[in-house]
């Protein structure tokens, strides 16, 4: 059964408000402004106006973009707006066509089409609000399409505390960017400026402040390559009502709280306290329950996201989005007789947020804080179940959290940024002494910690055979004819959350064809560490390198080749800021070992430090170790070239020299013995 709403019920189609200020915009700008041109149109204008001098929040918009192509009509003619009909109403005021003198106005109630699109459906999150969509019609190049509304309400829960950004965007600037706010003197909203964004023009008329900010002509400015998520790249402005971080965490945390339990999930809970005596097994256990049995889901409408659902219909639909599975995991912990509260964290921002204003609109997740013996543990029940011991589980979120108690005074660190060794990949190849002689090679893979959870998902959800023949098909790049040798074997070590893949690979002619001076090369491919790092293009940096989650993976080859080789090995060692490469060869007799390790000890490093991230990348992308020999009456044996055949020469000449010794001992020993 499909849901249906009436536009005339939910569109209201009003003159301006009597408190905001439209003024002209600039039209023709100068022939050299081309960063606000983009799709074929040209943004002109953004007027962003709050008013807080009522009990509601009143948020108006005002836009002017003109067409430049057919693509740019396609795109300008649309108008489309979201929210929440749970606490929000709208107002539009005009929807027009400017060509030339004339204007063509096309807001009408019965014009406008209400869809519920859910767009954040595909990462399962059902909010609730409503999208007003009208497709302007007769709209040509070198028109301007112009439209401007006003949204009434704010999220319940905060009591009418108002909290909110004001950004420049360097990547989608517009020519004319205009924001203002209204707010009564008495009202108490703190401003935290990033990024030097323009100063506000400040007056006041009856007790009632204007502030107004004006940027005209932002140049384009794309963020660079692997910039940090937590980097603010924008002129911007952070504005809060909230006077601390307690009074944030004191305002939602009664929302966190479970009165009650259902008698099922008492039981269960009951069971885990009966057969776990330690407190983090009982901590561990809880959390794996909670994952493996509450499958992802927001339900989030009329509340803006805020709060969870009561346990009781948590657990009756075993379904949930993060704050239902904090609540639930700290419902249950607790009964366990463990320390436990829902914490606020930012999955983006998490490093940012001690430089932020208190606020609730800079958290976009919910954990849980456990605290035991005098350490905090920051848990994620939302993610797929975490194997191994409390100490061991991968605490995924970086930065600082805030936990939702009365008690809470600022945000709290979480984790540290100890490098964990997640893959470290083992083989053992052996060659034949001719070359269609086939190699064998015994390779074990460890994945450990948080890898070795998302393989086990991995496994669980696609089989370990897709996997193989994943792999079988990068492989067959280096060694074409690669094959299984026999099927492969998972083990699986839960308590110390390991998993370890063994495959056995038949390479049926491992000796190609090489360049000029080597007629035969032998390739091996370092596949663990080679996509870690990616080399960065530009000369010059500003923003910090983002190099993800500290880690450590490890390879090591052993190759057992068919008679006495040739080489001298070598030793590496490239550092950067929080990056440590290790890359040895060592060749002893018939067996070469090589061995490559990456170590990250950070989130990030310093732009300045751009020149040596890009030496190590570099040389991890150099994955190939080749390995060059020839061909003499049919056996495969080291490719001399000058320098071999001269150190084949010396060994022959010292050789040599050491036989006449010998002779020469041996004669004078015979002629001593018989006179």
């Amino acid at each position: 059964m499909g849901l249906e709403w009436n536009a005339r019920d939910l569109v209201d189609c009003a003159l301006v408000p009597e408190w905001v200020d439209h003024q002209p915009y600039r039209f023709p700008i100068p022939d050299t402004e081309v960063s606000c041109i983009a799709s074929g149109a040209c943004r002109l204008l953004c007027d962003i106006q709050t008013d807080l001098s009522t009990n509601t929040v009143a948020w108006h918009y005002r836009a002017a973009h003109r067409v430049l192509t057919r693509e740019g009509a396609e795109r300008v003619a649309h108008f489309v707006v979201d929210f929440d009909p749970g606490y929000q109403r709208l107002e539009v005021h005009f929807i027009r066509v400017v060509r030339g003198a004339e204007r063509i106005e096309h807001a009408r109630p019965e014009a406008f089409q209400i869809l519920r699109r859910e767009s954040n459906l595909e990462r399962l999150v059902f909010d609730g609000h409503l999208t007003v969509s009208l497709l302007v019609p007769d709209v040509r190049i070198d028109d301007i399409v112009e439209f401007s509304l006003t949204i009434y309400g704010g999220v319940p829960v905060l009591k009418g505390k108002y909290q909110s950004w004001i950004n420049f965007d360097r990547a989608n600037p517009f020519y004319e960017m205009r924001q203002r706010l209204r707010r009564p003197i008495a009202r108490n909203v703190s401003f935290k400026s990033f990024n030097d964004p323009p100063q506000s023009q400040v007056s006041a008329i009856d007790g009632i402040e204007d502030l107004r900010w004006q940027l005209i002509g932002q140049k384009r400015s794309e963020p660079e390559d692997i910039t940090p998520p937590w980097v603010l790249l924008n002129p911007s402005l952070q504005l809060s009502e909230f006077e601390s971080w307690n009074e944030v965490a004191s305002l939602l945390s009664p929302h966190y709280e479970a009165e009650g339990l259902p008698d099922a999930l008492a039981q269960e809970i009951d069971r885990i306290a009966r057969e776990y005596a330690e407190p983090s097994e009982r901590a561990a256990e809880w959390l794996r329950f909670v994952q493996r049995e509450l499958r992802y889901f927001a339900f989030s409408v009329g509340e803006g996201g805020l709060t969870p659902r009561p346990v009781e219909t948590i657990w009756s639909t075993r379904f949930g989005d993060c704050k239902d599975a904090s609540t639930l995991y700290v419902a249950g912990a607790r009964r366990l007789g463990l320390d436990a509260c829902a914490a606020l964290v930012s999955t983006t921002h998490g490093y940012a947020l001690k430089d932020f204003l208190p606020s609730a609109a800079v958290f976009n997740h919910c954990i849980a804080r456990l605290r035991l013996d005098g350490r905090s543990y920051w848990l994620d029940p939302t993610l797929p179940m975490q194997c191994g011991r409390l100490q061991d589980i991968y605490q995924p979120h970086p930065g600082w959290g805030l936990p939702l108690t009365q008690e809470t005074a600022e945000l709290e660190r979480m984790g540290s940024e100890e490098p964990v060794q997640i893959v470290h990949w083992e083989d053992e190849i052996a060659l034949g002494p001719r070359r269609d002689s086939p190699a064998t090679v015994d390779r074990t893979i460890d994945f450990t910690s948080w890898y070795a959870d998302g393989m086990r998902n991995r496994f669980a959800n696609e089989g370990t055979g897709g996997y193989v023949d994943a792999m079988l098909k990068e492989w067959q790049s280096v060694w074409p004819g690669v094959t299984k040798a026999a099927p492969a074997e998972v083990h699986d070590d839960r308590a110390r959350n390991t998993i370890t893949v063994v495959l056995k690979l038949t390479i049926p002619s491992g000796w190609q064809p090489g360049s000029a001076g080597a007629p035969l090369v032998f390739t091996v491919a370092d596949m663990a560490t080679n996509r870690e790092l990616h080399p960065l293009v530009q000369s010059r940096r500003e923003a910090d390198i983002f190099l993800a989650r500290p880690r450590k993976i490890t390879n090591m080859l052993r190759l057992n080749m068919p008679r006495r080789w040739l080489g001298d090995g070598w030793s590496r060692n490239l550092e950067a800021r929080n990056i440590n490469f290790v890359d040895r060869l060592m060749v002893r007799g018939r067996v070469m070992t090589s061995y490559r390790e990456l170590t990250v000890h950070g989130w990030s490093l310093p732009a300045a430090g751009m020149d040596a991230y890009n030496e190590v990348a570099k040389k991890l992308q150099e994955n190939l170790l080749l390995i060059e020999g020839s061909e003499l009456f049919g056996r495969i044996r080291p490719n001399m070239g000058a320098r071999g055949w001269a150190i084949l020469a010396i060994r022959w000449v010292a050789g040599s020299l050491w036989g006449v010794f010998v002779l020469f001992y041996l004669l004078r020993a015979f002629y001593f013995f018989h006179h």
